[in-house]
């Protein structure tokens, strides 16, 4: 693999729609069809209405694509887990890692992008080359304490409107009664595809 490794976080609750679709959707696409969203609302609108991919054709709205962030521990997670999106504080427990890398996402043939940080601020710069990835500050990202750092450490890749569910190559999960309940829910699904499943607490805060 030459690329990066890419991470996107949902809830445990969301993983049964996704096989169902097979597919990960935009929060565009999402738009009307129930989920258990993790994120603050007020950000998520933003991305939907206001914050642009202006590489992108036609500049389209940041909700339009699908994030992945490049290393789990994600600054997402962590404020999901304190509490202040409004869930309860704790509730990491619950969020998974869907897992696959940018050569495998890029090899899809959508549109996709780079952001040097948080794809929802307005600063943000954007890219379509892969020789965007020296661009990135990797010692944010894999950093386990960023403060100071946090916009960096947000860099995401996006994927346009959807990824399918066969690009996911492993889940991460925070205890085993969650990899078991993940494991439920795979194996009851008609879809063909196995992705790894695996414990991952080193993932989580």
């Amino acid at each position: 693999m030459t690329g990066k490794w890419a991470y996107h976080i949902t809830d445990v609750t969301n993983l049964g729609a996704i096989i169902a679709t097979s597919a990960l959707l935009s929060d565009a696409r999402m738009q009307g069809v129930p989920s258990t969203v993790i994120g603050h609302n007020h950000i998520k609108e933003r991305r939907l209405t206001s914050a642009k991919v202006s590489c992108a054709t036609g500049q389209p709205f940041v909700g339009q694509f699908v994030p992945f962030y490049y290393s789990p521990r994600s600054v997402m997670l962590y404020t999901v887990n304190t509490g202040a999106s409004g869930r309860p504080q704790g509730c990491q427990r619950t969020i998974l890692h869907l897992v696959t890398d940018t050569d495998t996402l890029i090899a899809l043939g959508r549109e996709w992008a780079i952001s040097d940080g948080n794809a929802g601020a307005a600063h943000t710069s954007f890219y379509n080359s892969v020789n965007a990835f020296d661009q990135l500050d990797w010692s944010a990202i894999k950093a386990t304490y960023w403060q100071g750092k946090q916009h960096q450490k947000c860099a995401e890749f996006l994927v346009k409107d959807f990824v399918p569910w066969s690009a996911i190559k492993g889940v991460g999960c925070y205890d085993s009664a969650v990899e078991e309940q993940v494991r439920r829910v795979i194996e009851a699904s008609a879809d063909p595809h196995r992705p790894s499943i695996a414990v991952k607490r080193e993932w989580y805060y």
